[in-house]
């Protein structure tokens, strides 16, 4: 029986062994942690989505505050003109304005975009190179790995082009459907709603939890060793060994030992009158064969 305060585990679990525990443990840490990326990558899109509510609103204001400026700009020129109507100098002033402002705006985005891609392909290579000479030593070829990145970018872009492909053949045979009136006006969601990934981490996080505690109670050597050492001691009712025994139980396999063991010093017990007549039989025909021998 579980001692108190030992976390409940499920039969399913504790009828495992424990390299199927460890490898189902392996197997589900990374799709939980492909679930938690997929809802931090929806919320970040989400307040990506307000976040540019609030800039453009910013836009605005800042277009009325340009308004603003512009217009003391032509209060100051109208201020200090001497000749001529007040619209064609400040048009003149907007225009070279204007034309300071392409320049600059030319000259950012042509810097900007050499500073593109942030990271140099070289150097991205060159690291991965480093980090196949400290894993593989001098069998590493960099020409090989070289080849076979390209064969995995080529197989992603094919791959993309192929579901590309599909979802257009999709599309085609939804609407040929939707005028048959044999299907839906849109296609089911594939994409999983964040209640639903919720639950479904919920669900994997328990089960993780309980595999956590299959793991735990079969690598508890104190207990193992106790509940051994009861059975082979054989300190223990019938009735308690019936339950101890079951797969269902915890440290079973432990408590079946003991029983084997409790059964073989018993059955030395029962016959150990029957096994020294049987001994003092050989060791005196044997040293009634050593003296005819002698003879």
């Amino acid at each position: 029986m579980t001692t108190n305060g030992a976390p409940r585990v499920t039969t399913k679990t504790r009828m495992s062994s424990l390299l199927d525990l460890l490898a189902t443990m392996f197997r589900l840490v990374p799709k939980q942690l492909s679930d938690n990326l997929t809802l931090l990558s929806g919320q970040l899109k989400s307040k990506g989505i307000r976040g540019g509510i609030g800039v453009g609103a910013a836009m605005f204001g800042l277009l009325f505050g340009s308004i603003t400026f512009v217009s003391l700009v032509v209060a100051i020129i109208g201020g200090f003109m001497s000749e001529g109507p007040l619209w064609q100098t400040a048009l003149w002033v907007a225009l070279g304005a204007f034309v300071v402002m392409l320049i600059l705006m030319v000259i950012g985005l042509l810097v900007i975009r050499s500073t593109f891609p942030l990271v140099s392909p070289d150097l991205v290579r060159g690291v991965k190179h480093d980090i196949g000479y400290v894993l593989k030593g001098n069998a590493f070829d960099p020409v090989e790995f070289d080849r076979l990145e390209a064969e995995r970018r080529q197989q992603k872009l094919v791959e993309k082009q192929r579901r590309k492909e599909l979802a257009k053949r999709a599309q085609k045979e939804q609407k040929k459907a939707v005028r048959r009136g044999e299907a839906a006006d849109s296609l089911p969601q594939t994409e999983p709603t964040d209640a639903q990934l919720r639950h479904r981490m919920e669900l994997r996080r328990r089960h993780l939890g309980d595999l956590r505690s299959g793991v735990d109670e079969k690598t508890d050597l104190r207990a193992q060793f106790n509940t051994f050492t009861r059975h082979a001691s054989g300190k223990v009712s019938q009735e308690q060994i019936e339950h101890a025994t079951s797969p269902l139980a915890p440290h079973h396999s432990a408590a079946r030992a003991g029983e084997k063991v409790n059964d073989g010093v018993g059955f030395v017990k029962d016959r150990w009158q029957p096994l020294t007549v049987l001994g003092a039989s050989v060791t005196t025909a044997a040293v009634l064969l050593r003296r005819l021998r002698r003879r």
